[in-house]
């Protein structure tokens, strides 16, 4: 993780000092859908419940910069998404650092576009053990890498006001295990996400 997070730094910081002309951009969000990867089970006094990892559900964090135009307003964007379960007796977390450039046609309060990403370092890691029903030791591990892989975005949001958007945004992509490339996982998603624009911006068009 802690390399994840070396890389998403340096290249954030590239990307906003690429240009005096580009303003920084701060984007969250979180997403619902994909291939299931794991389960988790939650036993409780009365009743026990299920939690399913997904490979294009998670918490996204992103940062990069804006070119903005009269029209039009392209994105780069450098971030880190992740889903996470835990249980008493271990957890497991899917996690990805995606790269996305959008173009954003505005229509006065409105923005809505689409573009391409690239998700690096796809992994799902993980470790459970205990004793089952039957008083059996077991230790389960997940460590699964995928492949680094392509993808599709489209999105759409409102502005609030000059500096601040939300709305939906629909990824496409699907991930192949690095040990097994006919093993895949859908990433196809659907979210939300907020998103700030810093700097000074002309009034909505």
């Amino acid at each position: 993780m802690l390399n994840k997070i070396s890389l998403l730094t340096f290249l954030t910081l590239l990307s906003i000092n690429a240009s005096d002309d580009l303003k920084p951009i701060l984007q969250m969000g979180y997403d619902f859908g994909g291939t299931t990867l794991a389960t988790v089970e939650h036993d409780g006094y009365y009743e026990s419940s299920i939690n399913k990892i997904r490979a294009g559900q998670g918490l996204s964090f992103e940062a990069g910069a804006v070119i903005d135009s009269p029209n039009l307003e392209l994105q780069f964007l450098i971030g880190y998404k992740f889903d996470n379960d835990s249980a008493s007796n271990g957890d497991v977390t899917w996690d990805v650092v995606p790269f996305t450039a959008l173009a954003m046609f505005k229509s006065h309060r409105w923005k809505f576009g689409g573009g391409l990403t690239y998700h690096l370092h796809p992994a799902l890691e993980g470790s459970f053990k205990g004793y089952d029903e039957n008083g059996d030791y077991f230790h389960d591990e997940a460590d699964d890498e995928y492949e680094n892989a392509f993808g599709a975005v489209a999105q759409m949001q409102y502005r609030l006001t000059n500096n601040f958007s939300m709305g939906l945004k629909g990824t496409f992509i699907e991930y192949k295990l690095k040990k097994d490339n006919t093993i895949t996982a859908k990433g196809n998603s659907i979210g939300v996400n907020f998103s700030y624009i810093f700097g000074e911006r002309s009034r909505f068009r």
